[in-house]
C-alpha cells in the first residue's frame, strides 16, 4: 500500500475542504475570553467552557454591540484550519446569550453613546400634532402591530401607516430595521413619523434594539422617531436615541394621535367658551354703544338748549341794537332837517347869488349889478341900488 504524501499546504486545504463541506457553518455558544483587536481591524479572542477552548477571529467592522472577557456569547461561523497550523473559527456574526451579557453589553455601548450626546434631551424633536402619513417598522405577525393599528384608526381616522416588514428579533433583525430606516428617510418628506416597535419578551429576544447600528440609525433618523419596544421596565438603545419613547406598542398609537372623541368634546367645549366670550363681548360693547348713545344725545339736547338760548339773546341784542339806532337815526334825521338850507329859508332866510356864487357880502357886488335871491318858495331877481 502506497501512502499518499501531502505537502503541508495541501493538508491544510484538504482538510479546510473536508470542513466546508462538513460543517459549513456552526453556531456554537460560550464565554468569551482574551478579546482583543488588532490594528483596529482586526478582532480575535476565544470562547470556552469548562473543559475546551477554541480561537476564534473576525473584521471589527462585523461588531455590532460591545463584547468583553466573560460574557456569555453565541457565534455563528466556520470552522477552519489556519496556514500556521491552528485550528479557529471565522466569525459571521456574534449575538449574546444570557442575560448577564446583554445588560453588561448595554452598559457598555450606553456610556459610549451617551458620551457622544446621544441621548440628550435638548436635540429631541416633538412629534407632529396630526400626523398626515407614518413610516411604521415591525413584524407584521407579530402581535404589536394588529395591536398599533388597530388602536390608531380607534383614536384617528385618515392617518396613511406605510409599513415595512423586518425581524424583529435574531440575527437578521439588526441589519433588516437599519435598512427599514433608511429606506423611509430615502423619502423624508412623505413622513411625518417613524414609528418602531415591538412586542416584550427577555432580554435576548430585545438584543436587536440594544445594538449601535440600530441606536445609530435612530439618532440619524430625518424623520421624527418613536420607539416602542413593549418593556416596562428595562429601556433599550433604540428608544434612547428616539425622539420619544413609549412604553409599548399601544401607548405609542396614543401619543401619536389624539382621541377623536375627547378631540371633539374639546372643541365643542373650545367653541362653547368662544360664544360665551363673544356673547359677553357683544353685550359688553352694546352697554359701551347705549351709554354713548345716551351721552350723544345728553350732549345734543344740551348743545340745542345753548343754541337756542345763544339765538335768543342774539335776537334780543340785534332788536336792541337796532332800536338805538332808529333813535340815532332819527335824531340825526331831525338834526339833519333842522340844519337844511331848507328849514333855514322856511324861518325866512334867504340866500342871495350872483352868477351861481353865493355872496357872503355887500362889498361883494356893484351898484345896479343884478343879483338872484332864493327863497323857501321861490327866487326873485333884483337889480342893486346901493349898499347901506
Amino acid at each position: 500500500m502506497n501512502d499518499q504524501i501531502l505537502s503541508v499546504s495541501e493538508f491544510n486545504a484538504f482538510v479546510n475542504q473536508t470542513l466546508e463541506f462538513a460543517y459549513p457553518e456552526v453556531v456554537i455558544e460560550g464565554e468569551l475570553s482574551s478579546f482583543k483587536i488588532n490594528q483596529n481591524k482586526w478582532v480575535f479572542f476565544d470562547l470556552k467552557d469548562s473543559a475546551s477552548t477554541v480561537g476564534c477571529f473576525m473584521s471589527v467592522y462585523q461588531l455590532n454591540t460591545p463584547l468583553e472577557d466573560g460574557m456569555l456569547v453565541r457565534v455563528r461561523a466556520q470552522p477552519k484550519l489556519t496556514a500556521w497550523g491552528k485550528f479557529s473559527l471565522t466569525i459571521r456574526s456574534v449575538e449574546l446569550a444570557g442575560e448577564g451579557s446583554v445588560k453588561k453589553a448595554f452598559e457598555l455601548l450606553r456610556a459610549q453613546l451617551e458620551k457622544e450626546g446621544m441621548f440628550v434631551t435638548e436635540r429631541k424633536r416633538p412629534l407632529p400634532e396630526f400626523p398626515k402619513r407614518i413610516g411604521l417598522i415591525t413584524s407584521k405577525q407579530a402581535a404589536a402591530y394588529n395591536d398599533f393599528v388597530t388602536i390608531l384608526n380607534d383614536r384617528w381616522s385618515g392617518v396613511e401607516v406605510d409599513h415595512l416588514q423586518v425581524q424583529v428579533q435574531g440575527e437578521a433583525a439588526p441589519a433588516q430595521v437599519v435598512g427599514a430606516i433608511e429606506s423611509f428617510n430615502s423619502n423624508a418628506d412623505d413622513y411625518d413619523v417613524l414609528v418602531i416597535i415591538r412586542g416584550g419578551g427577555s432580554a435576548e429576544d430585545l438584543q436587536a434594539f440594544q445594538t449601535e447600528p440600530v441606536a445609530r440609525a435612530v439618532f440619524g433618523s430625518k424623520i421624527p422617531t418613536l420607539v416602542a419596544i413593549g418593556h416596562e421596565d428595562d429601556i433599550s438603545l433604540a428608544e434612547l436615541s428616539a425622539d420619544v419613547r413609549a412604553a409599548t406598542p399601544t401607548d405609542a398609537a396614543r401619543l401619536i394621535v389624539p382621541d377623536k372623541t375627547v378631540f371633539l368634546q374639546s372643541i365643542r367645549a373650545k367653541h362653547n367658551l368662544l360664544s360665551e366670550y363673544m356673547q359677553a363681548k357683544v353685550y359688553s360693547k352694546r352697554e359701551v354703544l347705549t351709554r354713548f348713545e345716551h351721552s350723544l344725545t345728553t350732549l345734543l339736547q344740551s348743545a340745542n338748549t345753548q343754541l337756542t338760548a345763544q339765538e335768543n339773546l342774539l335776537v334780543t341784542n340785534l332788536s336792541h341794537v337796532f332800536q338805538i339806532s332808529q333813535k340815532q337815526f332819527h335824531e340825526l334825521e331831525l338834526k339833519m332837517n333842522t340844519l337844511s338850507p331848507q328849514a333855514v329859508l322856511q324861518r325866512g332866510y334867504a340866500v342871495v347869488s350872483q352868477g351861481n356864487v353865493a355872496i357872503h357880502s355887500a362889498k361883494e357886488v356893484k351898484i345896479d349889478s343884478e343879483i338872484m335871491i332864493q327863497l323857501s318858495k321861490g327866487k326873485l331877481r333884483a337889480k342893486i341900488l346901493g349898499s347901506l
